[in-house]
């Protein structure tokens, strides 16, 4: 059994597990926390980023196997790009200045 996806999304990439490969969860405080497990594929990371909020930075993380990466929300950094703008269009277009 490979644990490259061949497919849609599936726990069998993960033996013996019953938790999703990707999770997201809202803390009481605000945070966003992102849990990653053995087995996840870029397309289970997309679908999940898809859902977090497109201001929140990431601030730290924990884990050795099951990763979990902790997301809080920038008041200070409007989540529109400046006007004015002119972002690339390359491989490094996921970038944008801060004002």
């Amino acid at each position: 059994m490979s644990i490259f996806s061949s497919g849609n999304f599936g726990a069998w990439r993960t033996p013996g597990g019953d938790s999703p490969l990707v999770a997201t969860y809202t803390t009481d405080s605000g945070d966003h926390t992102l849990t990653i497990r053995p087995g996840a594929d870029v397309g289970d990371l997309a679908a999940i980023l898809g859902t977090m909020p497109a201001d929140a930075v990431f601030s730290e993380h924990f884990g050795d196997v099951d990763l979990v990466l902790i997301f809080r929300q920038d008041p200070g950094v409007s989540v529109v790009v400046p006007a004015g703008a002119n972002p690339s269009a390359g491989p490094a277009a996921a970038s944008i200045p801060r004002p």
